[in-house]
């Protein structure tokens, strides 16, 4: 079976899993640290998602590859940097498929990631096919070691978006180094 897969987050509360945008009234202190990833790029948390009828931050983001086939990538195109996370391992089976959507991350669609034609609906049956690192993803990672920058370790990889919460009490563990 093929599992999705989500980071275990910083000081993480609880048992449920919710969008970054729920967290603004959940945890206020919580929400403004995960904001800190989209720094740089706040247009992202801006753009609608076709099919889900729902902003960028109003959704989970799950992956579909293994952290240990990430982690491993990254390091095959050269970087060096330690880091350590955990991920939850997750049935595609718990998501309700109306309120799931595949995106696809299409490497021709960089500059409108939210292009229909750049997400596709969602079947639990179909993870399989979304869950290895594509070659565009290999040389995004190339890309930036070589310039000495640090890689987003999902870009151009398959997210599964998800608009609801999810309860990970009692779902497996992984460690990103396989351990």
């Amino acid at each position: 079976m093929n599992y999705l897969y989500h980071r275990v987050p910083k000081n993480m509360e609880g048992d449920i899993l919710h969008p970054l945008n729920m967290m603004k009234d959940i945890s206020p202190e919580l929400f403004r640290r995960n904001m800190d990833k989209y720094a740089s790029r706040k247009e992202v948390t801006e753009q609608k998602i076709p099919g889900l009828d729902c902003l960028w931050n109003d959704v989970i983001h799950f992956s579909p590859v293994n952290p240990v086939e990430v982690k491993k990538a990254l390091v095959e195109s050269g970087y060096t940097t330690e880091f350590n996370f955990t991920c939850y391992e997750i049935d595609p089976h718990l998501l309700d498929r109306n309120n799931t959507i595949v995106f696809l991350h299409k490497s021709e669609y960089t500059k409108d990631k939210m292009n229909p034609k750049n997400f596709a609906a969602f079947d639990p049956d179909d993870i399989a096919k979304y869950s290895v690192v594509p070659q565009f993803t290999i040389e995004y990672y190339k890309e930036k070691v070589a310039a000495g920058r640090d890689p987003l370790l999902y870009h151009g990889i398959v997210h599964i978006l998800y608009k609801g919460t999810l309860n990970v009490k009692g779902l497996k563990l992984i460690d990103g180094n396989g351990e």
